[in-house]
């Protein structure tokens, strides 16, 4: 939970809130709906392998929720018919939070051994309606607190970073100590979360872009660190199992009965919903799951035996791995490619090129000392990685033996750079009217505005 708990209120804060009032009636047909009738059905059919029903509907409620990242990762490059594209978007954002109140219900009848509606119903209540009821809390007090010290002081950088680092862990295990569930506490919080930085983005913008910086990377390492902890526990199951003899090997079964029974659900839904064969086919199969599905099963570990446990996450993480691979061969042959990677890369390539090239012309057209010229030629050079690996050590020489320059040498490199990065901005304005790929134009001018970025930094020695 170390790992889930951030990891799941990193992704929230992703998620606009008001998105579940304008998308309500899908969201709730996804979401919910396609997620309850989903376990129902994968569970039913992994009890008839002779598996007890409250385990066998633990295990449908685990592998229902998609995952937004492999999602995207698997249409990435790809033409989606842009109802199939929205619908998975919108699943795949909310699901996981009806997926973790799910499996909380299935993980309480698993633990009290009986199906009890009453007593099962109101744990659930309880824990889910707690949690809901802390998240919102904390969120608040925590938002509240953050404003408070930005407005008071705008240099409290690294307070800031602390306590946004720090705001899962703290949510989580304040609702763990009430009794109530910590992962939905922290899925409230991180919405909320992205309200507030939709509405404190220029109150210190060095800190909200570094801020963006520090999330993507945990977003990236958290989901990568799952993967890898799941991997060694799958390879230490099965050498264990190798050891003492056992080959049982059910969970194969079970992980194959869940991802069909899904599949044949959710292509049923497209059917019902009137998306035709190919839409039906395109949706079900877009259903690919990930890091919240692995991040569900680290939720339940104390609810089950050593054996059930061992048996799910072979189960599951099998799971995971078809919901990738099939609809990455499947689309080769019924979805058409946007651009082809290399024609990608050739296009980018090109923009970069006469963008630099444009830097490079505003440059030469301006009076500059030839050490003054060469230094600001070689970083530009650098935008397109034309400098060789000799020229770096050159300029690498240079810089360890002679003293760096003058106030007014300093002031004048760092006037030519901003020039040629103006030259090199408008003619991407101008590109971005005859040009289609707006997102690697986007990429660019970010790339030039954090260039100025670092030149304007009074604390910048470089």
């Amino acid at each position: 939970m170390y790992i889930v708990a951030p990891l799941i209120y990193f992704e929230r804060q992703s998620t606009r809130i008001n998105l579940i009032g304008k998308r309500l009636r899908q969201i709730l047909e996804t979401a919910v709906l396609l997620v309850i009738v989903g376990t129902v059905f994968a569970g039913f059919s992994v009890s008839l392998l002779g598996i007890l029903l409250a385990l066998a509907f633990l295990m449908g409620a685990l592998s229902t929720p998609t995952d937004a990242t492999a999602t995207e990762s698997v249409l990435e490059g790809l033409i989606v018919p842009e109802r199939q594209e929205n619908i998975l978007k919108m699943e795949s954002l909310f699901n996981d939070a009806s997926g973790i109140i799910l499996v909380t219900a299935m993980a309480l009848w698993v633990k009290n051994g009986q199906f009890n509606y009453q007593q099962t119903f109101f744990d659930f209540l309880r824990s889910a309606g707690g949690g809901i009821i802390i998240g919102i809390m904390a969120a608040l007090v925590m938002i509240s607190f953050r404003q408070f010290l930005g407005r008071i002081n705008h240099d409290a950088y690294n307070a800031q970073i602390l306590l946004f680092v720090s705001t899962p862990f703290f949510i989580y295990f304040i609702a763990e100590e009430l009794k109530v569930s910590g992962i939905i506490a922290v899925v409230c919080a991180g919405l909320m979360q992205n309200s507030e930085s939709v509405r404190s983005r220029f109150i210190t913008p060095r800190q909200f872009h570094n801020g963006l910086v520090l999330l993507r990377l945990l977003r990236e390492l958290l989901n990568n660190t799952i993967f890898v902890i799941l991997g060694l526990l799958v390879v230490r199951i099965i050498r264990d199992d190798l050891i003492i003899g056992n080959t049982n090997s059910q969970w194969i079964v079970i992980g194959i009965l869940l991802y069909i029974t899904n599949l044949l659900v959710r292509y049923l839904y497209g059917l019902f919903s009137k998306m035709g064969n190919k839409g039906s086919i395109i949706f079900a199969l877009g259903g690919v799951r990930g890091a919240v599905t692995l991040a569900l099963v680290y939720m339940i570990i104390n609810n089950v035996s050593s054996a059930q446990f061992d048996m799910i996450v072979l189960a599951e993480m099998l799971v995971i791995i078809l919901s990738m691979v099939v609809p990455s061969i499947v689309f080769r042959f019924i979805l058409n490619y946007d651009m082809s990677r290399r024609e990608a890369g050739k296009q980018v390539q090109r923009l970069r090129q006469e963008m630099v090239k444009e830097g490079l012309k505003a440059v030469e057209k301006i009076y500059l000392p030839e050490k003054i010229r060469e230094s600001v030629v070689y970083d530009l050079r650098d935008q397109k990685s034309t400098n060789s690996f000799a020229d770096f050590w050159h300029q690498w020489a240079k810089a360890s033996r002679y003293p760096e320059f003058n106030e007014q040498e300093k002031e004048l490199e760092q006037r030519a750079l901003l020039w040629a990065f103006q030259a090199e901005r408008q003619y991407l304005d101008m590109v971005s009217q005859k040009e289609n790929r707006r997102d690697y134009l986007f990429e660019f001018y970010n790339e030039i505005l954090l260039a100025e970025s670092i030149l304007l930094n009074t604390e910048n020695e470089y």
